[in-house]
């Protein structure tokens, strides 16, 4: 009945929702004001390999208070030549900024560099603060931008390349996705498990529990970060699987495919990993995740219609995944 409810839905978000255009190019090396897609490309054409951009980048980062927190390497399509390195980022201090205007920041934190390679050379793309935080508040548009040109300044100093910026994905205007499926953040939220009481020692609990479930999952999903802050009740979970990512780009990237750019769906990737946050701020401990649906249509929507209709049973069975490999004890099919 589920899955034949999702279906029905998707069908008609098909009919209903608007696609953008994939690659509005601005090859200024400055910060547009009005930044609104998901992911900016901040350097391109560099003739280092992405290990030795992704060291370059990442002692750059930490000189300047960013702590690389993960670093994994997502799977391509099968014929793709090329590599994708992805750098998840912390800083305490710009999450209490976000953090302090909206608690639905947890679900658009932490930030993620995607270091990739292509015919043209080496790249450097970001996910776009402007982008994600106008999802969970308005009043954090200079908090955003001031971001953007701080990390665009770091990333673009670290690396010899072409400086642009170029927006590119999914168009993010305000703090609601167009179409069935879409809405606003809040109404998307996939509470996992919830503990009717809370302590430091839960959280850590609970997150050691995940960990070690992951480390036991059969489905192919691994941990590729965590990010603990017990004095402020909050813990993030990077997860991901090779499978997934593959299909991902495969699916976005079918359709930009020309004899200069053969594997484009890896510009996306650092629309992974997938996150699994335990929220200890109120007077209960939550564990909990965004809906799978809502996900894709933030960091794929450029993807086309046609390909969400080929493609419509994935969101409902990744979801369930991410709960039966996150909590087994607890899971209902």
């Amino acid at each position: 009945m589920r899955n034949r409810l999702r279906i029905c839905i998707l069908l008609l978000a098909m009919v209903l929702v608007p696609v953008c255009a994939f690659g509005e190019d601005k090859d200024s090396g400055n910060v547009p004001q009005e930044s609104h897609k998901i992911y900016i490309k901040l350097v391109e054409k560099i003739s280092g390999s992405v290990d030795l951009v992704s060291s370059k980048i990442s002692e750059a980062l930490k000189a300047n208070g960013w702590e690389v927190v993960g670093a994994f390497y997502p799977a391509v399509p099968d014929m793709c030549k090329f590599k994708t390195k992805v750098l998840i980022i912390h800083n305490e201090t710009y999450w209490n900024k976000i953090y302090g205007v909206s608690p639905y920041a947890k679900f658009v934190y932490p930030l993620k560099i995607n270091i990739y390679s292509n015919e043209q050379g080496t790249n450097v793309s970001l996910l776009n603060p402007l982008a994600l935080n106008r999802m969970i508040s308005p009043e954090l548009e200079s908090v955003s931008l001031e971001t953007v040109k701080t990390l665009a300044g770091l990333l673009q100093g670290a690396v010899s390349g072409k400086n642009v910026t170029k927006e590119e994905g999914q168009q993010l205007d305000e703090n609601r996705i167009p179409g069935i499926g879409g809405g606003v953040i809040e109404d998307n939220v996939v509470r996992i498990y919830t503990a009717k009481y809370k302590s430091e020692r839960l959280v850590n609990t609970i997150s050691k529990y995940i960990q070690r479930s992951l480390t036991r999952n059969k489905k192919g999903y691994y941990l590729v970060y965590s990010i603990d802050m017990p004095d402020k009740g909050m813990a993030f979970l990077g997860i991901s699987k090779k499978e997934l990512e593959k299909t991902a780009f495969s699916i976005t990237g079918e359709n930009r495919v020309t004899s200069k750019n053969s594997c484009p769906g890896i510009d996306h990737a650092n629309s992974f990993p997938l996150e699994v946050v335990i929220d200890a701020t109120d007077k209960n401990i939550k564990v909990e995740t965004i809906r799978v649906m809502f996900r894709m249509k933030t960091y794929f929507g450029d993807t086309g219609e046609a390909a969400f209709v080929k493609h419509y049973l994935m969101p409902g069975s990744i979801e369930d995944e991410i709960v039966y490999v996150t909590y087994p004890d607890i899971y209902q099919q």
